[in-house]
């Protein structure tokens, strides 16, 4: 009966992960032609930003049906494997979840930090041409086609919006709603100041890019003193799940007098949810930020 259950979770979870492949995939080849200026109504959710960071058209909901049905899948196993240890089996679950949610929100700011350290490389590139006596449209034409990635395409699209009559709000609103930071959102006003009132571009590009420059330069010595962190967490957490398998293709037994044992998947539960609270703690002191 638990095989079957366990069989019943794995084809769902399956299903679920097929349905949000194939919704992606459909999602992002409409691109951004249905992109709309309407103000918004209500303010989306922290997921649903985090995966527009990271060019995931896909609905909250149906992200977390999957991570739900993967939980319930791991529930299932480890309730196959320590059939009368409920406990274990839900802070498996539970893990795996937190996991999943805070992987892409981790992902999503790395994102973020990219595009604020390539919108500082645009924005001198920027300052150079208004130097050399460009217009600022060649300027930020010309910080385009230099830029790479994200930036680069962010760029070139918010040239067209201005090129096809979009307000200046209009043609830097989708920069700053899908990577919202500090940067961004100076960018932002430095360019709908220059469009409305004329203000000198050099001047307040300048001004801009040496607070971006020195948050960033600030941000690395924090990353520098934090890399400890980091490197202990990714040690701890991942070295077990490493030795796990080798001692077991050496010792094939060496595991079952664990196992075996009538509190063995207690020793277990209690040694996850000890190492998850690291995990969460570790991740909060590596997260801090200026």
């Amino acid at each position: 009966m638990m095989i079957n259950i366990e069989f019943i979770g794995l084809s769902l979870s399956l299903l679920v992960m097929l349905i949000i492949v194939l919704h992606w995939f459909r999602e992002s080849k409409r691109g951004n032609a249905n992109f709309s200026y309407a103000v918004k109504s209500k303010p989306d959710s922290s997921l649903y930003n985090h995966l527009q960071t990271l060019n995931l058209n896909l609905p909250p909901a149906l992200v977390i049906a999957g991570i739900a049905i993967v939980a319930f899948a791991i529930f299932m196993l480890l309730l196959e494997i320590f059939p009368k240890h409920i406990p274990l089996a839900a802070i498996a679950g539970m893990v795996v979840t937190v996991f999943c949610f805070n992987s892409i929100s981790d992902m999503a700011k790395m994102k973020i930090k990219r595009v604020e350290k390539g919108l500082a490389e645009a924005m001198d590139m920027m300052k150079a041409a208004l130097t050399s006596g460009q217009s600022p449209h060649q300027a930020i034409a010309l910080a385009a086609q230099s830029g790479q990635g994200t930036v680069k395409h962010q760029l070139t699209e918010m040239l067209g919006r201005l090129d096809m009559g979009c307000s200046p709000e209009q043609a830097i609103n989708h920069l700053t709603t899908k990577y919202n930071c500090i940067a961004t959102r100076l960018f932002a006003q430095v360019i709908i100041a220059r469009y409305q009132s004329g203000s000198d571009l050099t001047f307040m590009l300048d001004s801009v890019n040496r607070i971006v420059r020195d948050r960033q330069r600030h941000q690395l010595q924090i990353d520098t003193h934090l890399s400890g962190t980091r490197y202990a967490a990714i040690l701890c957490g991942g070295l077990p799940y490493i030795l796990i398998p080798i001692l077991l293709w050496q010792q094939p037994d060496w595991f079952d007098t664990l196992l075996k044992h009538p509190s063995g998947p207690t020793y277990l539960g209690g040694a996850l949810f000890l190492q998850f609270t690291g995990y969460l703690w570790l991740r909060r002191i590596s997260r801090i930020e200026q």
